[in-house]
């Protein structure tokens, strides 16, 4: 396969393979006309760019300045990035959008839009004819080799039935023009074609951008290619599948470390499909099923972004651990769908490009539309003589998508490299292709304050109709090298992107907005209560428990570095101490400093502070930071748009405190704070109140109480009538100061403290208000499917219980004012708050069932 959809940290293909974000893009030396997509041979500007510019206005400087930074801020504010694998974290990298499109004529289009249909109607007929008779083989016609010497051509799926009869639901094409002025066919890609998404987000942003330019320049618009799409998914399925006619569809992704996983969530949410890995299903009795909080819900169609030969490590690739154990016998049995059909990925060969024009003569009658990018197999035998005869201009690439290698650029080789290069091609001529460089079309490129020419690749993307044809879409994703002496587009390596305008005469037809009706006249779905993914609502119970972590070790160092500061405040010394016995409770820091005696106690929190947010201290905020993070980012489709920005804020935060001062340490300790109490509210103003915000309050107030036990525990106050300074903190840290002046103004008692802390139901920090709320959003649970075995326990109702009981014996305490109980009581809550935690991921995330003791 060609595309890199897998991140390093998992089993996948090196990370030189091509890619939309890494890929061999290097079209050869020599950089087209200046402008040439926006100027004719003689210098006149195009009639379509003559319309952009006089709704544009001049390129000033200052006015593209402004466009520039109105396009970043919206890719910021939804979220759009790419995950960078050649930084060692694989940090999310901003979306490199061009605020300048690249415009091409509605009649220029139709051209290219039947060369296009012409190539996936041959693609798809080669790939039916190579799983199913291989005619094209006893024919002689291709060699065997070029079939069997490929990788990507998985044996196990020779001879399979596709349910639906289409191998290819999406097809794209990276096209290019030559200095000539006509459009080649660089690559296909027909495995987990890539871009499609992004495409959308750039139209999306320049839409609303270059709005009145957009407006007069008749764009097509992209919404009815994708409506179509949803159809060729929806048609994909198995027959009588689905509820109510309508099938359960997924897009199984290889998680948040993927390049693309920003796209996958978006296109999920665009398409209405369930955005799943491999782990979040399980093949039972020869039908693929989702794991949700109500129990395993059948799957009819799985949209693909994992590799082919990882989606079946039964039958495929025994190491991978992103596919579904069983998923190809399902397939045999007709009960799910994969799209596009697993082994399509072999389609995307340079092996088979060599061949696709004497496949057009024999399959269809006709002459490519779209002619290759001059293209030589070493595995035949007369293209290796042309090859090898030519090496010195040769750009040389693994023949087979899925073979490891890189790109060799043959005149930048000196005499002993081509030589030795000629010998590794005749040694295993199969394994190599080699294409002509061609001088690329430029388009401008908007850099440094001005704009400035830089060579392009086209990805048009096609979905199958449902009359057997294809549909294009009037559009597609452009990439643009970052250096205009260089043609390579590898957004790894700092390439940009930018939307594709097809301008026509008149102003488009009205559509259907893309949440209107079903395809097909199928019905809605009728909403099934707890369908929520058990993985989504594993991470989304972990973003509650980070975020409140977070947050408490925020307000700690709060504390700190104000008593630290602040010389007037009453007892700031005295109070050093506690705060720091409560720090190394939370394993902020370690226990040598918590334990220090008061005298040291300002030497030690100075030693702390910097501790606490070391990077390299896995109990450090910065480290609890990171794994909100990477909780967030695993279900940024279930949390409210704007939790992006909070993603955002929080990247930066943590890198500029890993590096602060103790003077700006207080600053970036207030942002911190406003950044989680703004997803605090997030979450309570805009989540539907469904299972996954159940399970985020359920992880946020179980760490909250967890927080409190333990605070109380190490402060002694069951033990032991506590000193002003520790009372003081542990109100503070409660946030429950104000409320306690306002009730005692006069000095603090440890009944009454203890009351606000314990059993105040009204108060959002006490025990009793975490509990209680545990309770309610508990018995608001999904139900659980019955237990199979005899004398199963029930993980929920023994949760129910302990939570109950919990709740009992802290309302109790305001009875009694009994330290004895307090002290048995916060012994007690300190393992069945765990439990509770350990309970629930028994019951909703693991599916696994406790016997009976």
């Amino acid at each position: 396969m060609a595309e890199q959809d897998l991140a390093e940290t998992v089993s996948q293909q090196p990370p030189e393979q091509p890619s939309l974000f890494s890929d061999a893009g290097d079209l050869g030396y020599g950089i087209g006309p200046v402008f040439d997509e926006m100027v004719t041979g003689t210098g006149t500007l195009r009639p379509h760019w003559q319309h952009f510019f006089a709704a544009h206005g001049p390129f000033t400087p200052e006015q593209m300045a402004a466009r520039w930074a109105a396009a970043r801020q919206r890719l910021f504010l939804n979220g759009v990035t790419f995950n960078s694998y050649r930084d060692p974290q694989g940090t999310e990298r901003p979306w490199p959008l061009d605020p300048v499109p690249l415009l091409l004529s509605a009649p220029e289009w139709q051209a290219i839009s039947a060369g296009l249909v012409q190539r996936a109607t041959l693609t798809e007929k080669v790939l039916e004819d190579f799983y199913g008779p291989q005619t094209l083989l006893s024919d002689g016609i291709v060699p065997p080799s070029l079939l069997y010497a490929d990788p990507g051509y998985l044996r196990a799926c020779q001879g399979m039935d596709v349910p639906g009869g289409r191998r290819l639901a999406l097809f794209a094409a990276d096209l290019v023009r030559d200095g000539e002025g006509r459009w080649r066919v660089l690559t296909c890609r027909t495995e987990a074609p890539t871009g499609v998404g992004y495409a959308l987000e750039n139209r999306a942003v320049l839409s609303q951008t270059l709005a009145d330019p957009f407006r007069a320049c008749h764009v097509e618009r992209l919404s009815p290619f994708f409506e179509a799409l949803r159809a060729a998914i929806a048609r994909a399925a198995p027959q009588h599948s689905g509820v109510d006619g309508h099938p359960r569809a997924v897009l199984l992704t290889p998680g948040p470390f993927n390049e693309a996983y920003f796209e996958h969530a978006y296109l999920a949410r665009h398409l209405r499909m369930t955005l799943a890995e491999g782990a979040d299903m399980v093949v039972r009795d020869q039908a693929v099923y989702l794991k949700t909080l109500a129990g395993l819900e059948r799957v009819d169609v799985i949209l693909h972004r994992v590799d082919d030969a990882f989606c079946d490590p039964l039958e495929l690739r025994v190491d991978s651990a992103l596919g579904v154990p069983g998923l190809l016998q399902a397939v045999r049995a007709g009960s799910v769908a994969v799209v596009n059909a697993l082994g399509s990925g072999m389609a995307e060969s340079m092996a088979l490009l060599s061949h696709m024009p004497a496949l057009s003569r024999h399959l269809l009658g006709e002459e490519l539309l779209l002619p290759n990018v001059p293209t030589c197999w070493g595995g035949d035998p007369e293209q290796r003589e042309a090859l090898l005869a030519q090496l010195d201009r040769m750009v040389m690439r693994p023949a087979f998508s899925s073979l490891p290698g890189h790109v060799a650029n043959g005149p930048d080789l000196d005499e002993v490299a081509r030589e030795d290069l000629a010998a590794r091609i005749r040694a295993r001529p199969q394994d190599w292709a080699g294409q002509l460089p061609v001088a690329p079309s430029t388009a401008p490129l908007w850099r440094d304050g001005r704009v400035e020419p830089r060579p392009l690749v086209v990805r048009a993307f096609l979905c199958a109709s449902g009359d057997g044809g294809w549909t294009v879409m009037p559009g597609g994703l452009v990439r643009i090298s970052a250096d205009a002496r260089h043609a390579a587009v590898s957004l790894q390596e700092g390439a940009g992107s930018k939307d594709l305008w097809i301008v026509g005469a008149e102003p488009p037809g009205t559509i259907r907005r893309l949440i209107g009706a079903p395809p097909d006249g199928a019905r809605e779905p009728s909403p099934v209560p707890g369908n929520l993914p058990s993985r989504a609502a594993d991470h989304l119970f972990w973003v509650g428990r980070y975020a409140e972590r977070a947050a408490s070790a925020v307000r700690l160092l709060r504390g700190a570095t104000l008593r630290l500061s602040d010389d007037s405040r009453p007892a700031a010394r005295e109070e050093l101490s506690p705060l720091l016995r409560l720090m190394g409770r939370a394993t902020l820091i370690p226990q040598e400093i918590a334990q220090l005696p008061d005298s040291d106690a300002v030497r030690g929190m100075r030693q702390a502070l910097e501790i606490a947010v070391d990077p390299a201290n896995p109990g450090s905020l910065v480290a609890t930071t990171g794994r909100l993070r990477r909780a967030m980012g695993s279900v940024r489709d279930r949390l409210p748009l704007d939790s992006r920005q909070i993603l955002g804020r929080l990247d930066v935060l943590g890198a500029r405190l890993a590096k602060a001062d103790r003077a700006a340490l207080a600053v970036l300790l207030g942002d911190f704070s406003q950044v989680l109490a703004a997803q605090t509210g997030l979450e309570l103003d805009s989540m539907p109140r469904g299972a996954g915000w159940r399970f985020l309050v359920l992880g946020r107030r179980l760490e909250r109480a967890i927080d409190a036990v333990e605070r109380l525990q190490a402060s002694g106050i069951a033990h032991e009538r506590p000193d002003a300074a520790t009372q003081e903190v542990l109100l503070e840290l409660a946030e429950a100061g104000p409320a306690y002046r306002e009730r005692f103004p006069v000095g603090v008692q440890r009944e009454a403290a203890l009351s606000l802390l314990l059993t105040d139901p009204e108060h959002p920090h006490s025990l009793l208000f975490q509990l209680e709320t545990i309770r309610r959003q508990v018995s608001r649970l999904p139900s659980l499917p019955a237990f199979g075995a005899a004398g199963g326990a029930d993980p929920l109702m023994r949760l129910a219980d302990l939570v109950a009981q919990a709740s009992y014996r802290v309302q109790d305490l305001a009875l009694t004012r009994d330290m004895g109980l307090l002290s048995a009581t916060l012994f007690q809550l300190g393992w069945a708050l765990p439990d509770m935690s350990n309970l629930l991921s028994q019951a909703y995330f693991s599916h696994v069932r406790a016997r009976a003791a």
